[in-house]
């Protein structure tokens, strides 16, 4: 292969990733940072919540709600300035806690029905 070539190759392959990275929506992107800042830890794998941190779904709060309260937190939860976490960063998260299903009603899955007590 000439370097020519070669170098067209790279050159292609470079806007083929860029394109890639371009088309990951907002919710994508959301469950990356989620993951990479830590989310997950306090507030679980898909924002349901644990002993640690609440819910964040399936009622999730606007952006700018939780833009506020993530920048200027009272709480155990650490502040996430912006140089950290930008705001469209947030809204990405939000992006993916919105993305996030329901979880199903206890009526039904078959075996919770089955373990009802009885009268």
């Amino acid at each position: 292969m000439t370097p020519k070539i070669f170098s067209a190759a790279m050159v292609l392959l470079g806007l083929l990733g860029s394109l890639a990275a371009a088309a990951e929506t907002a919710a994508e992107r959301g469950q990356h940072t989620y993951m990479r800042v830590g989310c997950y830890q306090c507030h679980g794998s898909d924002g349901q919540g644990n002993d640690a941190g609440p819910a964040l779904t399936p009622d999730t709060l606007p952006p700018q709600v939780i833009a506020i309260f993530i920048r200027s937190t009272p709480g155990r939860m650490p502040v996430y300035p912006e140089e950290v976490l930008s705001d469209n960063e947030i809204a990405d998260i939000v992006a993916f806690l919105k993305a996030v299903p329901s979880p199903p009603s206890a009526d039904s899955i078959d075996i919770l029905k089955d373990l009802k007590p009885t009268d």
